[in-house]
């Protein structure tokens, strides 16, 4: 059976991983790693608190994610096979607005999965702060929706790096056990002789 002790190791640990996608080579792979030990942290969590609303909210978000990328690359990459594209190549100027509108409307796409992938992880990332008390966990999902909705203009990149930076401390700050063991009572005061 899982323990917050293995969420806490698996998720912190996926978080770091995930930070490492542009190391060249081998960062597609350790991203990829990444976001499977985030999800299988989430689980554990998820199992332990007995709310499997959250493992769902995450797992939705990583699916939604997922679409968005291979939706906007799609829309470019047929942008250049389809018949739009081969007609125009002897008109320059219509390749390049073909080219530019399926860019925009392949970015646009992948921005409303983001922006929905914010919402859910910080649904998730809220709850688990609720019920974990590491209150890191709302900053996290924050950062990430705030991320997420500034990425159209570029500035959400960098607060979705905090974010995730921000993601591996409150894995790590989570609770050895759940539910947290209370402190023992402070012991009587000693007796007059």
């Amino acid at each position: 059976m899982a323990t917050m002790k293995d969420a806490k190791m698996l998720g912190g640990i996926g978080a770091i991983l995930s930070l490492l996608s542009f190391v060249p080579r081998v960062g597609t792979v350790l991203a990829i790693a990444g976001l499977v030990l985030v999800l299988v942290a989430v689980k554990y969590i998820s199992d332990i608190v007995n709310e499997p609303k959250i493992f769902k909210d995450v797992l939705m978000a990583v699916i939604i994610e997922i679409v968005g990328v291979v939706l906007s690359f799609t829309v470019v990459f047929t942008a250049f096979l389809g018949p739009a594209f081969w007609a125009s190549i002897t008109r320059p100027r219509a390749v390049t607005l073909t080219v530019a509108g399926a860019g925009i409307l392949g970015l646009v796409a992948l921005w409303a999965c983001l922006l929905v992938r914010a919402v859910l992880i910080k649904r998730a990332y809220e709850r688990i702060a609720e019920l974990t008390k590491v209150d890191l966990f709302k900053t996290t999902g924050l950062l990430y929706l705030i991320g997420a909705v500034l990425t159209i203009i570029i500035v959400g990149l960098p607060v979705t790096l905090v974010a995730k930076i921000l993601e591996a401390v409150s894995f790590f700050s989570l609770p050895e056990a759940y539910p947290p063991v209370p402190p023992p009572p402070p012991p009587p005061p000693a007796a007059r002789a």
